[in-house]
């Protein structure tokens, strides 16, 4: 178990006194740590018991902030907002209202408040309710904005007199439709008036203001996400042509994005994504230029400017995640990279990944990376098709040990960007309305069918896996293809209908969009869904699931595994008791990959078992 080890992620960067802090998850507890990261140390400023996390819209973000002498943060046991004296380390509640979450945490240095978004859940009410509110320093929560049903990514203007927001309703997602409003703000902190400026229909994101007041945005007026500026009447782009094929901002599927920010002298510094890969930009004021790192990352995010430094985490190929503040002269191209934390190499050999894309019939290509294990002597190796989740998300070519897990035992790793994924451009993240459960399974057939006629990868030795969203991509590609030798769910969907009764509030819709209403089209939820045609599943399917997930409920395995065992298919099903959506805990994971391996090798016929062993 080289590859799968207690690992350290990184979020929520900020600054303070020329001092780094951030959010760290640590895999071995669980639990999401406030650390200031000093001389190359991490050093939590909570006791255990506390760990940093929102649980709005159930995935979160925007966790934690700083005020003046203070940082609040969101507690994950109860939801609500504590602070702490960073003078003192005193730790006091400050919010108790247990029907309320809370995220995206906002101080207001003029008014001492902090801004939120909040979530109440009522027993009796048919969704939770999302406003933008505002908490007081005795812990009272105030209510800004409501109606709509949902906010995200309150933004204050420096001069404290301005407060934008972005909003949107049923049944869109943040990366479809959303609005961005502006307000003005009385001297009281309440809102004295309030306007849509978001002067086109697409997926705004990340509101800003720059130092001198200007309101700028993300939006994917072209297709792509790019930077434009407000300048009063409607926004524009900014001048200089454009980054090609590059978007500023990704699927805000959490609160807290941050990859745009002005240094002390007004340049414009943006993390933007080109083809699956990160690279940071400087727009001067007149044009954009793309910087090079001296250690090249292969995503950034995170991205903070202040007392004259840039921060940002990377992730690489090749190592494990760092937090680095990168410097230069200002002019030139190349940024020189200091590592404040992480980015330690592994001590096992690295497989690094082929950024790799194939015509489909449709058009177009789909975009994917290929891991080859080296020195396998092997001419077609066992193949494992990964799958990732969301829909609406993407794989990055990043370290992941999971992946090297497999290389290290002789197998190869498709992992694909399926139509639907984002960095690509609106065009293609679009290209799975009303096309899920086809479009994504045409593409990982695609992509299994062309390695195998390359003869790259082994015909009795392919196998699919894939979570949550990917689980049911998984399950339809058992389903609607017999080029599998077996398949792993990871607290996967395998009833759409059922699901859209069920899940929570952020993604009640969201099948209206991948399917479509399921009152208009209830026979495409009958043709796609895994449940009801289990009976085409002929291939072994292990199965994984948490048994606290409030996303895609554990009942949903539980009838998928069932009926597969009534139907006579070979079924494993494994139940983490203290799981919830998405597995946390370095061990759960290292359970999974051991008994996914194990499964995988008793589907393997006899004479072929010798190419996929350790």
């Amino acid at each position: 178990m080289e590859a799968v080890k207690a690992i350290q992620e990184y979020a929520a960067l900020r600054t303070r006194d020329a001092r780094i802090y951030g959010v760290s998850f640590d895999n071995c507890s669980g639990q999401n740590r406030l650390c200031e990261f000093v001389h190359g140390e991490a050093i939590s400023l909570l006791a255990p018991e506390f760990s940093v996390r929102s649980r709005v819209h159930e995935y979160g973000g925007g966790g934690w902030c700083f005020s003046h002498s203070s940082a609040f943060f969101i507690n994950d046991s109860d939801q609500q907002i504590w602070s702490l004296s960073l003078e003192s380390r005193v730790v006091r509640r400050l919010t108790d209202l247990p029907n309320c979450r809370f995220a995206d945490l906002l101080f207001d240095p003029d008014r001492e408040r902090l801004i939120a978004i909040s979530e109440t859940h009522q027993p009796d009410a048919e969704e939770p309710v999302n406003c933008l509110v505002s908490i007081t320093g005795d812990g009272q929560v105030h209510t800004l904005a409501e109606g709509a049903d949902f906010y995200s990514s309150p933004v204050l203007s420096p001069d404290g007199s301005q407060l934008a927001w972005i909003e949107w309703n049923h049944p869109d997602q943040p990366w479809i439709r959303t609005r961005l409003c502006l307000a003005g703000l009385g001297e009281g902190g309440q809102i004295v008036v309030s306007r849509e400026v978001s002067d086109c229909e697409g997926a705004w994101a990340q509101p800003r203001f720059s130092a001198d007041g200007d309101l700028h945005a993300v939006i994917d007026r072209d297709s792509w996400w790019r930077i434009e500026r407000f300048n009063g009447r409607c926004f524009e782009p900014l001048s200089g042509e454009p980054p090609p094929a590059t978007e500023f901002t990704t699927a805000p599927w959490q609160f807290g994005l941050s990859t745009y920010g002005w240094s002390d002298d007004g340049q414009l510094y943006a993390i933007g994504q080109h083809q699956g890969y990160s690279g940071l930009f400087r727009h001067d004021g007149e044009r954009w230029q793309r910087l090079r790192l001296d250690s090249p990352a292969t995503r950034l995010h995170s991205l903070t400017l202040a007392d004259g430094q840039i921060y940002c985490i990377a992730e690489y190929s090749n190592r494990h995640a760092a937090i680095l503040c990168l410097h230069g002269d200002g002019v030139s191209k190349t940024l020189f990279c200091d590592t404040v934390y992480g980015g330690a190499v592994p001590d096992y050999p690295v497989t690094n990944p082929e950024p790799c894309a194939i015509p489909i019939e449709q058009g177009g290509t789909v975009p994917y990376f290929l891991y080859r294990p080296a020195d396998s002597g092997v001419a077609r190796l066992p193949l494992v098709i990964y799958t990732h989740g969301g829909p609406t998300a993407v794989t990055a070519p990043t370290l992941k040990p999971g992946i090297q897990f497999w290389t290290q035992r002789g197998f190869m790793i498709a992992d694909i960007n399926y139509r639907g994924s984002t960095g690509y451009g609106r065009d293609y993240r679009m290209q799975l309305q009303g096309q899920w459960g086809i479009a994504d399974v045409q593409d990982v057939v695609t992509v299994a069918q062309d390695l195998i006629e390359r003869q790259l990868a082994d015909p009795g030795a392919i196998f699919i896996r894939g979570n949550s969203a990917g689980g049911f991509t998984t399950l339809c590609a058992l389903a609607q293809s017999r080029l599998f030798t077996a398949g792993a769910s990871l607290y996967g969907v395998s009833d759409p209908a059922r699901l859209n009764e069920l899940t929570h509030k952020f993604e009640s819709r969201y099948l209206h969009w991948l399917i479509g209403d399921p009152e208009q089209y209830p026979e495409r939820y009958r043709q796609r869904s895994p449940l009801l045609n289990a009976d085409r599943i002929r291939a072994p399917v292990i199965f994984f699931q948490g048994a606290n997930d409030r996303v895609v409920l554990p009942e949903q395995t539980q009838r998928m595994v069932e009926r597969l065992e009534a139907n006579g298919v070979l079924v494993e099903s494994h139940i983490f008791e203290d799981e919830s959506h998405g597995f946390r805990k370095a061990e759960n994971q290292a359970r999974v990959l051991e008994q996914e391996l194990a499964f995988y090798l008793s589907c393997i016929s006899t004479e072929q078992k010798g190419c996929g062993s350790a």
